[in-house]
């Protein structure tokens, strides 16, 4: 206590081994206090310090967590209700005064719940989420009372599944927790987010993965052993289910809850074998019932659980569950009761029942509905005079918070991003709502009117799904809350009015409906383009899952070359598959320390290895580089049946090589598929980024983020910085904005790039046929689209040679300085920006 920071007349500690009992009718002061490890921190304060001072006060603790202040004295009602007004928008603050402690002592019981019911309506705390990320309190979980049991029940259901915002994170982590609280010690849970381990169709992270990362974690849970470094290795399935049958044995009390989110590409990458859920299933079976494994994700899910007829999903646990809209009466006491503990109540049910179909009984939708509300009342409240609670909450409150832009984006940005999961929902989506706007809501469609329509908009996306296909998409709709059931056989409608007005305006609806066969690409593909995450998902990787890939190779000898700069994330090619692999038994990654290393490990390794060797290039010559790429297409493994994939990093450092690779294939050997190019992230792959980070969602924003950052990884990450820095994702576009515009800042972005005057220094003169390419096309054409030939034109014009003029514009494609719309180029207009707030010739 005594090295503690404290004054003459106020005092800051750490309250440990705290114990919440009740329910706390705000995270804050309830289930984060657990999650901090039963830690409060506290103020005493003595006095009577007015409301600024007091606040004044607080700001000096550098903790952001709850803090707890007991305040000696009495505080007045214009104090309360000033420091509730101060507080707003900060960190969580209760006050605790004599008069409170007073009141609590003689009717509180102890209780968490009364202490908050009390005090929460004089302060600015918010219980309601802002945006979609993070994990939601139990306080504000609210139904799913069926589905919970199911989950906790051994002969209970093992499929979740719903839409984006829908709950079903929230659920697992509810039922988890319940679960572990039955029989503490015993009773063990695991939680994984599936995403994370980066499983996927196609990939080189196939399905039997998840016995790698189960191993590693139930290893930290003390479930599993540490393993045995001499001694027969078993495989990592074995491990696992061996090691929970044996600490299951060594007590009949324990159990254990294996609860797996985002299944669906680990489903997509099980079939049609489903060898791993299979085993996966087996724990259950083989435990009788005392381990149990939950899976739970989107589309994919219901999708394999009915279209995998001979797989395991048949004989999984009853049906799979739907994790829905809330029932009217949860969805209600959702909006409710947390308002009314912070002393605010709606003026009628009416008002209630309008939140909620604005909402469409949605549980991430009433949140951000409830969080905007709390900060309409508490702004309203801090205007009016001194008045007790509770405060009523009128239809003027609930119109500024319906006519929120900011909201109605990010409503409708949840909507959508359900349609986003594959664009065939997106196509039937649109077709309907074309059909509604025309003749009503209640129009509808049979499967082969329906089939018909949307086949005629996007012919690649339909052609092929046969009548049963078809439909099962539709059921899948269904159960992701876009349409209402067929239940009568007279054909398919929107769920709602609601539902409409997301889909967008007649005019909205025409335009995607139009574009459909230009935008639009089959869910496969879009898979294989999205990235893994780096740092637990902090930042995306600079590959895609489908370049992994490729770089990693199926068992035989290959070679790749991987092109890029520091602004497309070039520094983290070599971790990004080193993360990759790392999940993956059998892999051998040598190190690469000289070029005599480098030559032995081409020749090494022993049969049924899979060994990766990655050489980083960035401080070599050309002519080395193009020593290395020839050492690794004639020096083999000398062991037979022993394979090798090879992966050379390049940077503009080594133009003359790069101008071999991309121009001139029959001195690279006549291998096309050599090389792999970093990108920038187009439209598709921004709408992913924003929805692994949980920002920027909404259309609006997605469009000022893709003007700001132009899709570049290099600014991406600063973007992700500043939104931490600023605790607003709003004003860290604006802050990079402001970033850029300023010319130390251009100049570090335009060399990461790679086009600046002093990084471009090729000995062979490459990097000035490049930068005079980029000028001509500037001063001849413009920043606008043109044609590729127009192009080619400007550069000779400017004396570049035609074979130095195509060079010259391959190799900024290649550094991603132009961009391609077929056969059209233009300046990438961010990274023009940049170089005209330096003062360059164009």
């Amino acid at each position: 206590m005594r090295e503690l920071r404290y004054g003459n007349d106020y005092r800051f500690f750490e309250l440990a081994e705290t114990a919440v009992t009740g329910r706390a009718w705000a995270p804050a002061f309830g289930s984060q206090i657990k999650d901090r490890g039963n830690k409060l921190r506290a103020l005493l304060i003595w006095g009577r310090p007015a409301a600024k001072l007091l606040i004044s006060r607080i700001s000096q603790d550098p903790d952001e967590s709850s803090l707890l202040v007991v305040h000696f004295g009495t505080i007045d009602s214009r104090t309360r209700t000033e420091l509730a007004s101060a507080s707003q928008g900060g960190k969580p603050i209760l006050v605790v005064d004599d008069a409170a402690l007073a009141y609590l002592t003689a009717h509180g019981n102890r209780r968490v719940d009364a202490a908050t019911e009390m005090l929460l309506p004089f302060s600015g705390v918010n219980p309601y989420i802002k945006e979609k990320r993070g994990q939601i309190g139990r306080e504000m979980f609210y139904g799913r009372d069926r589905e919970r049991k199911s989950i906790l029940d051994p002969a209970g259901t093992q499929i979740i599944y719903g839409g984006r915002g829908l709950g079903k994170s929230a659920l697992l982590a509810d039922a988890g927790d319940r679960f572990v609280e039955q029989r503490p010690g015993s009773h063990r849970k695991l939680y994984l987010n599936l995403d994370k381990i980066g499983i996927g169709k196609g990939t080189a992270l196939g399905a039997a993965v998840i016995w790698n990362t189960l191993d590693q974690e139930l290893t930290k849970e003390g479930v599993l052993e540490e393993p045995r470094r001499r001694g027969p290795k078993s495989e990592p399935w074995q491990r696992v289910t061996e090691g929970i049958a044996t600490w299951l044995d060594q007590d009949s009390d324990r159990r254990l809850l294996i609860l797996l989110d985002e299944c669906d590409r680990f489903f997509e990458a099980d079939v049609p074998e489903c060898t791993e859920t299979r085993r996966l299933r087996g724990l259950g079976d083989d435990s009788r019932g005392r381990a149990k494994v939950v899976f739970a994700g989107l589309h994919s899910v219901q999708r394999f659980t009915r279209l995998a007829r001979n797989g395991p999903f048949s004989h999984l646990a009853q049906t799979p569950t739907v994790v829905g809209p809330l029932t009217p009466q949860f969805a209600a006491d959702l909006i409710v009761h947390p308002m009314r503990a912070l002393g605010f109540e709606f003026e009628d049910v009416d008002l209630v029942n309008r939140v909620l179909g604005f909402c469409s009984y949605q549980p991430f939708l009433l949140q951000i509905f409830g969080s905007r509300m709390v900060q309409v009342m508490q702004d309203k409240r801090a205007r009016q005079p001194l008045l007790p609670p509770p405060y009523t909450i009128q239809a003027a409150d609930v119109d500024a918070v319906e006519q929120d832009a900011s909201l109605r984006s990010d409503i409708t940005a949840a909507f959508k991003d359900t349609l986003a999961l594959d664009d065939r929902y997106n196509v039937v989506a649109n077709v309907l709502a074309q059909h509604a706007r025309d003749n009503g809501l209640e129009t509808r469609l049979s499967d082969r009117e329906l089939r018909d329509e949307c086949a005629g908009w996007w012919p690649q996306g339909f052609d092929k799904l046969d009548s049963e296909g078809f439909r099962a998409y539709l059921q899948e709709m269904v159960g992701l809350g876009v349409l209402a059931p067929n239940h009568d056989g007279q054909g398919w409608h929107l769920r709602g009015p609601n539902a409409l007005r997301m889909i967008g305006t007649a005019q909205e609806i025409e335009a995607r409906l139009l574009g459909a066969e230009r935008e639009y690409r089959l869910e496969e593909a879009v898979v294989l383009e999205s990235r893994p995450g780096l740092d637990d998902g902090r930042r995306s990787a600079p590959l895609t899952i489908n370049q992994v890939d490729y770089l990693l190779g199926e068992r035989r000898n290959q070679v790749r070359v991987v092109l890029g700069t520091r602004a497309t994330g070039i520094g983290d090619v070599e971790r990004t598959l080193r993360d990759a692999t790392g999940r993956v038994a059998g892999w051998i990654l040598p190190p690469i320390g000289n070029a005599n290393t480098y030559r032995k490990q081409l020749a090494a390794g022993r049969a049924e290895e899979r060994r990766l060797l990655i050489s980083d290039l960035a401080l070599g010559s050309d002519k080395s580089c193009r020593q290395s790429l020839e050492q690794a297409r004639t020096i083999l493994p000398t062991v037979a049946e022993a394979t090798r994939s090879v992966v050379l990093v390049s940077s503009p450092e080594q133009l003359g090589f790069w101008r071999d690779l991309l121009t001139a294939p029959e001195t690279a050997g006549g291998d096309d598929d050599t090389v792999v190019v970093l990108r920038r992230y187009d439209w598709r792959g921004l709408r992913d980024w924003t929805q692994q980070h949980s920002a920027y969602e909404t259309e609006e924003r997605l469009t000022k983020l893709a003007a700001i950052t132009g899709g570049w990884p290099f600014l991406l990450d600063k973007v992700l910085d500043l939104r931490d820095r600023h605790r607003d994702q709003d004003n860290a576009l604006e802050e990079l904005e402001k970033w850029l515009a300023r010319k130390e800042n251009a100049q570090e972005f335009v060399e990461a790039v790679g086009l600046a005057q002093d990084t471009l220094t090729d000995t062979d003169g490459e990097d000035d046929l490049v930068r005079r390419g980029y000028e001509a096309v500037v001063e001849e054409l413009g920043s606008g689209w043109n044609p590729e030939g127009d192009c080619v034109t400007a550069a000779e014009l400017a004396g570049l040679a035609e074979e130095d003029a195509w060079w010259a514009l391959t190799c900024l494609e290649t550094l991603q300085a132009l961009d391609r719309d077929g056969t059209r180029l233009r300046v990438e207009p961010v990274l023009h920006a940049a170089l005209g707030t330096l003062g360059s010739k164009e």
